[in-house]
């Protein structure tokens, strides 16, 4: 099936997708006032909760000191709080602030008002197939396991 489509094609559509990504991040970058590791790092925190330093620097591939600055950054926002973990008082868990919270809120608003808008344009089967490419996306690029399907 892959042998289908051209390399050049492949090349072309993997481009796409990155750069329209890059934009679209770009200028949520600049309406935030946060870079992409802040926000992904917010998104990460509401996800889990909380997490420690190194499950952060682990997440988002970086050594564990760029990890501890980027959550002095937020934290001086007041986006992110660092507190002692309950289970283990040698470990300091970072949490998101109700503000953090609100950036999330704000952020994830504004990406679903813009999609909606957008995805209104097209045909069911353009959504569809839009729905099953989305999902499949890290298994796609060999970033993240599958998840299962929905039943």
């Amino acid at each position: 099936m892959i042998d289908t489509i051209p390399r050049k094609e492949i090349d072309r559509l993997l481009f796409s997708v990155m750069a329209a990504i890059y934009h679209f991040e770009q200028h949520k970058m600049r309406l935030f006032n946060l870079n992409f590791e802040a926000f992904y790092l917010l998104f990460f925190l509401r996800q889990r909760s909380s997490a420690t330093m190194g499950e952060i620097a682990k997440e988002l591939n970086i050594h564990i000191s760029t990890a501890s600055r980027v959550v002095d950054r937020l934290e001086k926002r007041g986006l992110v709080m660092r507190k002692k973990n309950p289970k283990d008082k040698r470990t300091i868990l970072v949490g998101l602030e109700p503000e953090g919270e609100h950036m999330v809120a704000l952020s994830q608003n504004h990406s679903y008002e813009l999609i909606k808008e957008n995805l209104e344009k097209f045909k069911l089967d353009d959504l569809e197939a839009f729905k099953k490419t989305a999902a499949a996306m890290g298994a796609l690029l060999n970033t993240k396991p599958k998840p299962p399907d929905p039943a």
